[in-house]
């Protein structure tokens, strides 16, 4: 397995469990979470998770309309030319899966953080909580890639990549202008 996806599974693995343990303080203690983030590296984490996030949003989108359809494209000239296609995006992916990790780092982490600014506790539960369901779409879209390098192309296993894909974009689009609407100067 390369380091980059190594990597990549430890990020999703660390938001995990920064969850669930946000989670669990609050739902069994009745208390937010401690405050293990704080000052200025606050700022600096709502800014990175704000950047990451519109990042994530523009791949993800850009994956949907224009690269997963190439997959269809590519079957109609033959196997191998979807083949060599799909090996080509698979060894591009880091591009595409660390920043997604480190996304969903970040929003979890968030939950760890004093309030910065307008982000209000319901915005980060909200927020994190949004990464946490496009994660939980992810295997989908990975099985489905996966069945379709080795099995070739279907469109059961394309249907369900773009499925998968459909509803990981949209849990980041509301999340990245939910984060984007918490920003907002107040008119006060």
């Amino acid at each position: 397995m390369p380091i980059y996806f190594i990597t990549f599974l430890a990020l999703l693995g660390m938001a995990a469990l920064l969850y669930v343990g946000a989670l669990f303080i609050a739902t069994f203690m009745r208390q937010p979470p401690p405050l293990l983030i704080n000052g200025n590296t606050v700022h600096a984490l709502k800014a990175l998770h704000l950047a990451i996030a519109w990042a994530n949003v523009g791949v993800g989108w850009l994956l949907y309309f224009n690269v997963y359809p190439i997959h269809a494209d590519m079957a109609a000239l033959g196997n191998t030319a979807f083949q060599a296609f799909a090996r080509g995006y698979t060894t591009r992916l880091p591009i595409v899966v660390l920043p997604y990790g480190a996304g969903a780092l970040a929003a979890t982490l968030s939950l760890w953080a004093a309030e910065p600014g307008r982000l209000s506790r319901r915005a980060r539960w909200g927020i994190a909580s949004l990464w946490m369901l496009s994660i939980a779409a992810t295997p989908w879209a990975a099985g489905a890639q996966g069945d379709m390098q080795d099995d070739g192309f279907s469109d059961a296993a394309f249907q369900q990549l773009q499925t998968s894909h459909l509803a990981r974009s949209l849990c980041l689009t509301v999340a990245a202008v939910w984060a984007l609407l918490q920003c907002r100067p107040s008119r006060d």
